[in-house]
């Protein structure tokens, strides 16, 4: 017999619209699986883990995390979207060697186990060399999470001798997807994170046609800024391209028309309302989503801006929502978006977008035992009044107190498990250290970003 838990006693928030929420529960795991669930049960063989006034939920799941810039952690504190530009995707990204990857995916997918996040969209494209790749995808493997692994085909702004034309990068995809990730039940899947759809339309078509060759889910970054002509949902949506296999993240410029369109596809969206709001990128498009029936998620996106936690992107999603409603309504007497409509979209929603709701995404019997069990008794959540809505604008990372994912501990009673965490952070420090020098240090990021501007038409506000 494999591992056999009893989970007893805690406050169960399912986020199951089958599964009522328990105010105290049980949770019988076994193999990996949930096997039941009630107020009380009885079972034998089983090791039980005490969880009174603990409250216990689904994981959450990040839609879209670039983990591989992680050792850039807080260096764009002031970026806007074109200082990103300069420096990430044109000086730092061909800095980094494989160890490097390897060093910024592990600590970044244990960062976000820390927090709570069971499942993580890693939209890799810093794939300079196969090698890149496979350190990238090894690291997710190390580090326990369940990921969607998507294989960026952007090319770097340097020659790549290694995959020296678009073609060489459709085919490295293809390597992974025919050997090391020939399977979709392993717990990191395949998916192709598409090329700034900016570049020649025929390029977006032969990606988006390599990926569903492939048969695996795509991301894509949209209209993160006005542009001219055909956006990429009008021009996918002409060419019958559009379909449930896509998550578009941003959307912050997409016309109403363009929503719709995701919409009646299946398509989803991941919002990550810190980097739309600083860099300029527009509002969240949140609501509006929610409006045209759009399938929304959230995401985290960055840290080498901002924060790397599903509890801070629930609240200020919210908030930016609410405060644009006052805005245009003068003072609202009704708060339209309810906080607890929030947790899906870190929950069933978002495992749904990934094609993962069979298997993820909330709690009830079959589905794999992907769960976080958070402190109740601390201060910030006492007393616990209104779970749901407390997840969402109370709690915060540091209330995770475990973690499982497909029935093993990642984070046990505060500590994540099999982790040398000294070794994760010298050799993420490392990893800055050689990036940074490579690229010509901090000073030197931002040299290219007039030169960038000159080529890299953002449009205009308005």
């Amino acid at each position: 017999m494999g591992d056999r838990w009893m989970l007893r006693g805690a406050e169960i928030l399912t986020c199951d619209p089958e599964q009522p929420d328990l105010p105290r529960g049980d949770v019988l795991v076994e193999d990996g699986v949930i096997l039941a669930m009630a107020p009380e049960l009885r079972a034998e063989d089983c090791r039980v883990v005490d969880l009174r006034g603990k409250l216990l939920m689904p994981g959450l799941i990040d839609s879209h995390r670039h983990a591989w810039q992680t050792p850039l952690r807080a260096l764009g504190a002031d970026w806007t979207v074109m200082d990103y530009l300069a420096a990430v995707r044109v000086k730092l990204s061909p800095a980094f060697r494989p160890e490097d990857l390897h060093a910024a995916n592990l600590a970044g997918a244990l960062e976000a186990l820390d927090a709570g996040i069971t499942t993580l969209v890693d939209y890799s494209h810093c794939m300079e060399t196969p090698e890149h790749a496979d350190a990238a995808l090894t690291a997710l493997e190390d580090a326990g999470i369940r990921a969607l692994f998507a294989y960026g085909y952007a090319a770097g702004p340097q020659a790549s001798t290694a995959l020296p034309t678009h073609a060489s990068r459709l085919q490295d995809a293809r390597r992974l997807r025919t050997t090391r990730l020939a399977s979709d039940g392993g717990l990191v899947r395949m998916g192709i994170a598409l090329t700034e759809m900016q570049v020649p339309w025929e390029q977006s078509r032969a990606e988006i046609l390599s990926a569903r060759e492939l048969g695996v889910p795509i991301t894509a970054h949209c209209s993160a800024w006005p542009m001219p002509g055909p956006s990429e949902v009008q021009r996918m949506a002409a060419e019958g391209l559009l379909g449930p296999d896509l998550l578009f993240v941003h959307c912050t410029w997409s016309s109403e028309e363009d929503l719709k369109h995701i919409a009646g596809s299946g398509g989803a969206l991941a919002v990550t309302p810190e980097t739309e709001l600083q860099m300029g990128m527009g509002f969240p498009a949140t609501g509006r989503a929610l409006h045209a029936g759009v399938r929304t998620t959230l995401g985290c996106d960055v840290v080498s801006s901002n924060g790397g936690d599903l509890f801070t992107a629930m609240r200020l999603a919210l908030q930016v929502e609410r405060a644009r409603a006052h805005e245009r309504e003068g003072l609202s007497r009704v708060l339209a978006l309810k906080a607890e409509r929030m947790l899906p979209m870190v929950t069933l929603d978002a495992a749904e977008a990934l094609g993962l709701g069979r298997v993820t995404g909330s709690l009830r019997p079959g589905k794999d035992a992907d769960l976080i069990v958070l402190n109740a008794g601390a201060l910030n959540l006492t007393p616990l009044n209104r779970p749901r809505d407390a997840v969402v604008l109370q709690a915060h990372a540091g209330n995770v107190e475990s973690v499982m994912v497909r029935g093993r501990w990642a984070k046990f009673q505060g500590a994540l498990l099999g982790v040398d965490l000294e070794t994760v952070r010298r050799r993420v420090i490392e990893a800055r250290d050689a990036v940074l020098a490579r690229a010509g240090g901090p000073a030197a990021l931002l040299g290219e970003r007039e030169a960038l501007a000159a080529h890299w038409e953002l449009g205009r506000a308005g």
